[in-house]
C-alpha cells in the first residue's frame, strides 16, 4: 500500500487542483484512523468499494465489494490549506489456520472513482458547494462475486466499523424464527376444537340458531306494541297541555276581573267626592249671594 500510495496522492492532486487550483491539499495514510472519532472541525467520508486480495501464506486470491475506505478531512479557510487522512481496512484468508490481514489491491480506474467521490465530499462539506449534483460513483467489479460477505475475516467488521455487518445481522434477525412466533402457533393449534367435541359444537350452533329465530319473531311484536303505546303517550301529553292552558286562562280571567272591580270602586269613590265638592261650592255660593 505504501508503494501504491503514490498513485493515490498523484490522482488526488489532479482532481482537487482541477476544482480548487489556489488551495493546497495533502493526502496521507493513517492506519490508526477510527470511524466517528474525529478531531474538532474535521469531517468524515467512508466508502464500500471493490478490491482484490492475495494471501501471503497460501497465495490464494479473492475479491470483495465490501472493502471499507475511510477518510478524515479538514480545511483551514484562513490559510487555504487542507489535509486528508486515509485508512483502508484489510481482510484475511479464510482457508489458512493463522492468516494475517492483507492489504487490498485497487485498479487505477477504481482509485480514480474513489477519489472523485472524496473530492465531491470535500466540495460539499468543506466549501459548502451543495448546489452541485454529487452522486457517488460506484467502483467497477471486474469479476462476478458469489456468497455473502465474510464478516469473520473482515477487519472493519471485527472492529465494528463495517456497514455491511449491520445489514447482515438485521437480515438474520428478520429471517430467523422467534420464540414468540412459535408460541403463538401453538396457541392457535390448541384452540382448534378436537373431533370428539364436534357434536357439542353442533349443538351449541343449533341452539344459537334457534335463539336467533325466536328473537327475530319477537322483534315485530315488540315494535307493534311500541307503536301502539306511542299515540297514547302523545294524547296524554296533549291532554295535560290542554288542562294546563285552561288553568292558565282561568287564572288570568280571575286576575283581570279582580283588577276591574278594584278600578270601579275607585271610580265611584272619586265621583262621590266630586259631587260633595260641587254641593259644598253651591252652598257657599248661595250664602254669599244672600
Amino acid at each position: 500500500m505504501d508503494q501504491e500510495m503514490e498513485v493515490w496522492q498523484q490522482e488526488f492532486q489532479e482532481l482537487i487542483q482541477a476544482e480548487k487550483p489556489w488551495d493546497q491539499w495533502t493526502l496521507k495514510l493513517d492506519r490508526r484512523l477510527t470511524p466517528n472519532l474525529l478531531q474538532p472541525y474535521w469531517k468524515q467520508h467512508q466508502q464500500s468499494v471493490f478490491a482484490r486480495f492475495q494471501c501471503s501464506r497460501c497465495s490464494r486470491s479473492w475479491a470483495s465489494a465490501q472493502v471499507q475506505v475511510l477518510f478524515h478531512m479538514h480545511w483551514n479557510k484562513r490559510t487555504s490549506m487542507g489535509q486528508v487522512k486515509m485508512r483502508v481496512f484489510a481482510q484475511r484468508c479464510r482457508k489458512c489456520s493463522q492468516p494475517s490481514f492483507e492489504i487490498p489491491e485497487f485498479t487505477e480506474e477504481n482509485i480514480s472513482r474513489i477519489l472523485n467521490n472524496l473530492v465531491s465530499k470535500i466540495l460539499k462539506e468543506c466549501y459548502g458547494e451543495r448546489f452541485k449534483s454529487m452522486e457517488e460513483i460506484p467502483t467497477i467489479k471486474d469479476c462476478p462475486l458469489k456468497g455473502a460477505h465474510d464478516s469473520d475475516n473482515c477487519e472493519a467488521c471485527l472492529r465494528g466499523f463495517c456497514a455491511r455487518r449491520g445489514l447482515d445481522l438485521a437480515t438474520q434477525s428478520r429471517t430467523s424464527p422467534s420464540f414468540f412466533s412459535t408460541s403463538s402457533s401453538e396457541e392457535i393449534s390448541s384452540s382448534t376444537p378436537s373431533p370428539t367435541r364436534s357434536s357439542t359444537t353442533e349443538d351449541s350452533v343449533t341452539g344459537n340458531t334457534q335463539m336467533k329465530k325466536e328473537e327475530a319473531l319477537h322483534r315485530p311484536r315488540m315494535k307493534k306494541e311500541e307503536a301502539l303505546h306511542r299515540p297514547r303517550a302523545n294524547s296524554n301529553h296533549q291532554g295535560q297541555s290542554i288542562i294546563q292552558v285552561s288553568t292558565l286562562g282561568e287564572d288570568l280571567y280571575s286576575h283581570i276581573a279582580q283588577n276591574l272591580t278594584h278600578r270601579n270602586v275607585v271610580v265611584c269613590c272619586c265621583a262621590i267626592i266630586v259631587l260633595i265638592l260641587i254641593v259644598v261650592v253651591v252652598v257657599i255660593a248661595v250664602k254669599l249671594t244672600n
